[in-house]
């Protein structure tokens, strides 16, 4: 199954079952620090404090993507040396180019897994009567992408029309409500001739989050 022929062998082999072991380990009881930046506060240049939301908060070297370039290079550098005979420093070669791999995928994944996380946690604190625009368009019944700032800070999200009728890109919404972080939403345009009041002046319906233009 595995030979072991010299110390070579054993430290690829050693290097893919630890990297394997641990990550499994670590899946099954869930102590493996991901690489993500728990600190959800920062200060500006000017000073100011803003929510950490919306940025990359993976780490590129964390404990997940050192196990998964561990696993990748010793599987990896033991096969192309003693199942296809290659040389050893070129098996080497290739495992590391194998680890980056492994490790750049991890670190890939894990980066899209916590944007998801902040983007509906950011959607979350999106008050009904947002302004927003579309910057993809919301085809009916589908979904596209909207922009919208909170405490100073511009953040994208999920967004399907209230009125199942599409949205074109640019067009400024007001979110009515968010459901599984998805924000429905409807063309301010159309809220206003639905909100005019007898006088025929039009009735304010939504707000900008701390009064930020977008």
């Amino acid at each position: 199954m595995f030979t072991v022929n010299d110390l070579l062998d054993a430290i690829l082999l050693g290097a893919f079952f630890f990297g394997l072991i641990f990550t499994a380990l670590s899946l099954i009881l869930g102590v493996a620090d991901l690489g993500f930046d728990h600190g959800g506060h920062e200060i500006g240049a000017d000073g100011a404090g803003h929510d950490h939301f919306g940025h990359d908060s993976v780490a590129p070297l964390s404990v997940g993507t050192i196990l998964a370039f561990l696993t990748w290079f010793g599987g990896v550098a033991y096969l192309f040396r003693n199942g296809f005979g290659v040389a050893a420093v070129l098996s080497l070669i290739v495992g590391v180019a194998g680890g980056m791999a492994g490790g750049y995928a991890v670190y890939w994944l894990l980066k899209k897994v916590k944007q998801h996380e902040q983007d509906r946690a950011e959607l979350e604190g999106a008050r009904p009567g947002t302004l927003a625009r579309v910057t993809s368009s919301i085809r009916s019944g589908g979904t596209g992408e909207i922009v919208y700032e909170r405490r100073g800070v511009r953040h994208v999200a999920s967004a399907r029309s209230a009125t199942n009728e599409p949205i074109a890109r640019g067009t400024e919404v007001v979110i009515l409500r968010v459901e599984s972080g998805i924000a429905y939403v409807e063309p301010w345009d159309r809220l206003i001739e639905a909100e005019r009041v007898p006088s025929g002046e039009p009735a304010v319906v939504a707000t900008r989050i701390e009064d930020q233009p977008l």
